[in-house]
């Protein structure tokens, strides 16, 4: 199934306004991009009018769409597997929905530490308006979501609420609930970068036709990553790297590495792990020229 056709039917096309909010941080020059398609393009860039207006470059944007044939709208549906971007309806115009948005680049953890929020990233967003607070869909009707692993989109629709648009608290505080979703998450992230990361440098070594069949092996990596000590995302990568120079080779053959990322020593877990990357690539170049 291709996320560019199989998107949710019934739609309010035609009971409301329909807009594209799409990540300018992820895809480099959005707005040139977008006016490819239509040079009369109808946008608002979230972070002006706010203490982000300096980087207007990298902003959020929201976009207006007219109907479901719009150019802009099928450039976003082929790019959807991407997970860049999020469809929203409302019954208010784009004045109003941006105003909302506005309120959530920036939110609390729990314990009060403010952070910033990439609200156009298709994960966040499934967490955000999947929650049970009515508040964050404020003049949102529906929310639709790509999920690349799934193949397959997400529909969010707010429960009827007791008061028009309750108020959002600015700024609002994460559940523990809400914050834990946000990790997994950016945990999904990462390894949806990593699985690209490894079809393009050992392609041989990263099985499976589609992203869902290399998930379990890209979640056993992070697992694995995790259980040595390796949190960053930089760790994870380096790790994946040596396992993948070191795929088809026996313990034996890389006892001095194993030995390297299981002992401890002076040097920090992330230390040990980008020197064992540099092993396994040794080994494999040695193994090929031998």
């Amino acid at each position: 199934m291709s996320l560019s056709t199989s998107l949710p039917a019934d739609l309010p096309w035609n009971d409301q306004h329909a807009f594209l909010l799409l990540d300018g941080a992820t895809e480099p020059n959005l707005l040139e991009r977008l006016k490819q398609h239509d040079p009369g393009v109808s946008t608002i860039a979230l972070f002006d009018t706010t203490s982000f207006t300096e980087l207007r470059e990298i902003s959020p944007l929201l976009v207006t769409i007219e109907h479901p044939d719009a150019a802009i709208f099928q450039f976003f549906c082929e790019h959807a597997h991407e997970e860049w971007g999020v469809l929203l309806f409302s019954a208010e115009p784009a004045h109003g929905v941006a105003q909302h948005l506005r309120k959530l680049l920036t939110v609390e953890m729990p314990e009060g530490l403010p952070v910033m929020l990439r609200l156009a990233d298709a994960a966040v967003a499934r967490v955000l308006f999947g929650s049970n607070d009515a508040r964050l869909s404020g003049p949102l009707s529906c929310v639709v979501t790509a999920d690349c692993v799934g193949t397959n989109w997400h529909r969010h629709q707010p429960q009827p609420r007791l008061v028009e648009h309750p108020d959002l608290p600015t700024p609002y505080r994460l559940s523990a609930q809400q914050n834990s979703a946000l990790d997994h998450a950016d945990q999904r992230r990462a390894l949806i970068e990593l699985d690209a990361h490894l079809l393009s440098y050992f392609p041989t070594h990263h099985g499976g036709e589609t992203l869902a069949q290399r998930w379990p092996r890209l979640e056993q990596l992070l697992q694995q990553a995790l259980a040595l000590g390796l949190s960053s995302k930089s760790d994870l990568f380096f790790y994946a790297n040596a396992m993948a120079a070191l795929d088809g080779s026996t313990p034996e053959q890389h006892s001095h590495i194993h030995r390297l990322l299981h002992t401890p020593s002076l040097q920090s877990p992330g230390e040990r792990v980008v020197l064992a990357a540099q092993l396994a690539h040794q080994w494999t170049t040695q193994r090929s020229r031998s």
